[in-house]
């Protein structure tokens, strides 16, 4: 699918929450499935968020899916930006009586958001119908579907976050190519050695930027790390935002500005052209090593497919998790008022499973997030051998995945958190202060949230 993963990260709108006020008991519709005359399939409708081949790949797979079940037939609409959930249409419809049965969002923190405010409905029922069990699914997927005794999502296709590095560079630099840093220790030497300038000082190549490309997520490196993003006291949910790993990840980013200078950083990456450009720095060769998602490998195959590289995990920070890696799924979310909520769920557990995602694997590197038997049909990158996909393989069975904290505050939570670390690494505020005024901030908002 496009590719919008920085956006779903760390932008999701924070006035969805103000939207979601409109979302009164008496305006909510029943969830039961209306039943359909005798033989006639039952219609859904869905949206989806995007265009271009995307949505050609979209409306081919819903076609393959209504040729194949003779009791549903599902009907997708393209509806920008992001299926109607950040600019308020999806609340609106809500409110108004006539949602769609189902939606499918690039933005993994979704469900959180709009099932605290009363706008989706607890698929778990529906799940328990078609004999669903918990221990059908990847386990790092489980948290964005799970929340407390309700499901509010099923997931689509997922990304996750790997370790590039440009085994040319490496080899010019006298380090070995096929083998990369394992710890942040290494990183940081292999940097200063692929670090080099031209007569005025200026970057020639640079070896390391922590916090560029996929790095910039705020909740990768405090994870890397080993923070937890929250704890429950006496059955209260409480930030943890000031976790002492989350600092020791604060002040890693911002050695690097020690290091380099925050001036010629902060040029550097702003002069990054965008992921999908023959102009981004790791594409053209220039950056040694970076942080990035599965997808990058298409945009590397487009627009420099000679680049000799390869990925790996994580590097390991001093005390923190090993085999660590951040999803970000495209997940399916059934309004409050859908009339079909059971064939809602039929469509997105075939649709999200299989051999109806493959050709999204094949293309992005993506995975999906139910466990594949044996017997399952292969993608591309399974059946060459692909030694990247064997390191999405690897991580898909990790216990050290997250996908930041799931709460009804995460849009703002998201945004302010980057801000937080930025002013850290960037070498405007310490890591302390920093965290701690975003806890005693949001905190009280979480609260609030959640009526505790």
């Amino acid at each position: 699918m496009e590719v919008t993963k920085p956006l779903s990260r760390r932008t999701f709108l924070a006035g969805a929450a103000a939207t979601g006020a409109v979302l009164a008991a008496d305006s909510i519709l029943p969830t039961q499935s209306h039943a359909a005359p005798a033989n006639a399939p039952v219609n859904i409708t869905y949206w989806y968020p995007w265009g271009g081949d995307s949505k050609t790949y979209e409306e081919n797979r819903a076609k393959t899916f209504n040729a194949t079940h003779s009791d549903i037939h599902a009907t997708g609409l393209y509806v920008p930006p992001d299926s109607g959930v950040t600019s308020g249409k999806l609340l609106s419809a809500i409110a108004a009586g006539n949602p769609p049965d189902l939606v499918v969002v690039n933005i993994s923190a979704a469900a959180a958001e709009l099932g605290y405010q009363g706008g989706l409905v607890d698929l778990a029922p529906y799940l328990k119908t078609v004999g669903w069990s918990p221990s059908e699914m990847v386990p790092g997927v489980l948290p964005l579907m799970q929340y407390g005794s309700k499901i509010w999502a099923l997931p689509e296709t997922g990304n996750l976050t790997y370790f590039y590095w440009n085994r040319t560079l490496f080899k010019n630099a006298g380090l070995d190519p096929n083998k990369p840093p394992t710890t942040l220790a290494e990183v940081d030497a292999y940097a200063k050695k692929l670090t080099t300038y031209d007569s005025k000082g200026n970057f020639k190549t640079f070896g390391f930027i922590p916090w560029a490309w996929d790095g910039a997520d705020p909740w990768i490196w405090p994870w890397i790390f080993g923070a937890n993003f929250t704890k429950t006291v006496n059955g209260k949910v409480m930030l943890t935002l000031n976790d002492p790993a989350t600092i020791r990840a604060m002040n890693y980013l911002a050695s690097y500005s020690k290091e380099y200078g925050v001036s010629k950083l902060q040029s550097a990456v702003s002069s990054f052209g965008g992921v999908f450009s023959p102009s981004d720095p790791f594409i053209s060769g220039i950056a040694g090593m970076m942080v990035g998602s599965d997808y990058h490998t298409e945009a590397l195959r487009t627009y420099n497919p000679k680049l000799d590289y390869m990925v790996t995990t994580l590097p390991i920070a001093p005390g923190g998790r090993t085999n660590a890696t951040e999803f970000s799924v495209n997940i399916y979310m059934v309004p409050t008022g859908s009339k079909h909520p059971l064939e809602a769920v039929q469509f997105a557990m075939w649709a999200g499973n299989g051999s109806a995602v493959i050709g999204n694997e094949n293309i992005w590197h993506t995975f999906a997030g139910y466990k594949q038997p044996a017997s399952a049909p292969k993608n591309i990158w399974q059946q060459r051998g692909d030694p990247v996909y064997k390191v999405t393989e690897k991580l898909l069975q990790s216990q050290n995945t997250t996908n930041g904290p799931l709460l009804p505050i995460s849009a703002q939570l998201n945004n302010e958190m980057q801000t937080a670390e930025q002013s850290v690494y960037y070498l405007k505020s310490s890591p302390q202060a920093a965290l701690t005024d975003l806890q005693n901030r949001l905190q009280p908002l979480l609260d609030k949230a959640l009526h505790q």
